[in-house]
């Protein structure tokens, strides 16, 4: 005996008996369901479907049409042929423009021999010239005279001098680095000030000749800071610093014991920098460059043109100014 089904019953087969085909997507509710294993298909193959469409459309014969691939290739093509006219074009600027250069480079390195070559020689007749000087001096004007301008080249540093005295050594400390601002300290570092303060203290303690790194002191040498460097008469000198200075048998004692010893034993001990300050025997200081004239003055009066008295000892004629009521123009 059967049982009447509802109609509710027969949703899922076809009228007349047939079995219905299955909707798993729901579409003919109107709305669609996903499997459990969609999303995960779709992570691991993202691409595949793309694919495999276009596959399908290729072999369907729904590709690009003719038209539309004649136009593709022309204008690669003209995009290659423009590419390629562009670098024919600059590989044949190169190679015409290359012998210009060659010769101009050339031409700066004769140009460069030759200056050498120049300043060679120059520096050959320079130096023949400086010794022809030396020994027309010392026969004219006598021995004490020559000794006289040998010591005042050596206390100006225009002549390199030879003796005892004392080092001074100065180097940076330990450095340390703001935590929260990575900021470095520089309260350790010895600076422009401190190879001033140890020239001075060694000229009041009675150096005669003093360099620093090997850079000789002068009446107007300067000492300056440039960043993180220090400039010597705008030369740069490194660490350790070492101030060489010739003198009194005490030189070393006394810097030690004065102001500036003590100032730079305190920032040894506070900051950890490094000073020393020992005696030394034997010791050449070189030559300073060449100084720059600045004033200069006529040593003997020049002859008075005729008619015009001439007062004697006043080394200038009658009626002109005296150069004793002229301003000077930085002379000592």
């Amino acid at each position: 005996m059967t049982t009447p089904q509802s109609p509710g019953q027969h949703a899922g087969r076809a009228v007349g008996g047939e079995a219905a085909t299955p909707d798993p997507d729901g579409t003919a509710a109107g709305r669609r369901t996903y499997g459990p294993d969609f999303l995960t298909a779709l992570f691991q193959n993202p691409l595949d479907p793309g694919y495999a469409d276009a596959a399908a459309r290729r072999a369907a014969g729904h590709g690009r049409t003719g038209v539309r691939k004649r136009l593709t290739g022309g204008f690669a093509a003209l995009t290659l042929g423009a590419i390629g006219f562009l670098l024919v074009i600059g590989y044949q600027t190169t190679v015409a423009d290359e012998p210009g250069r060659t010769q101009a480079r050339d031409a700066l390195i004769k140009q460069v021999e030759s200056r050498r070559a120049q300043t060679e020689d120059l520096q050959a007749r320079a130096d023949l010239l400086a010794d022809q000087v030396a020994d027309l001096r010392e026969r004219q004007l006598g021995g004490a005279a020559v000794a006289g301008i040998d010591n005042l080249e050596a206390a100006t540093g225009q002549a390199p001098v030879r003796g005892s005295g004392a080092r001074i050594a100065l180097a940076d400390g330990p450095t340390s680095v703001d935590a929260v601002t990575g900021e470095r300290s520089t309260v350790a570092q010895v600076k422009d000030t401190d190879l001033q303060l140890a020239a001075n203290a060694l000229w009041a303690a009675g150096a005669e000749a003093i360099a620093i790194n090997g850079q000789r002191l002068t009446a107007t040498s300067t000492i300056r800071q440039a960043g993180e460097a220090i400039l010597v008469d705008t030369r740069p000198v490194g660490m350790p610093y070492e101030v060489v200075a010739l003198g009194p048998p005490k030189l070393a004692d006394d810097f030690r014991n004065g102001y500036a010893g003590k100032f730079f034993q305190t920032l040894a001990q506070q900051y950890g920098m490094t000073f020393e300050a020992t005696k030394i025997r034997n010791v050449t200081l070189d030559a300073a460059p060449e100084l720059k004239l600045r004033s200069a003055s006529q040593s003997t009066p020049s002859p008075a043109p005729p008619g015009v008295p001439f007062v004697a000892g006043s080394g200038a004629p009658s009626g002109s100014p005296s150069p004793a009521g002229s301003p000077s123009e930085g002379g000592r």
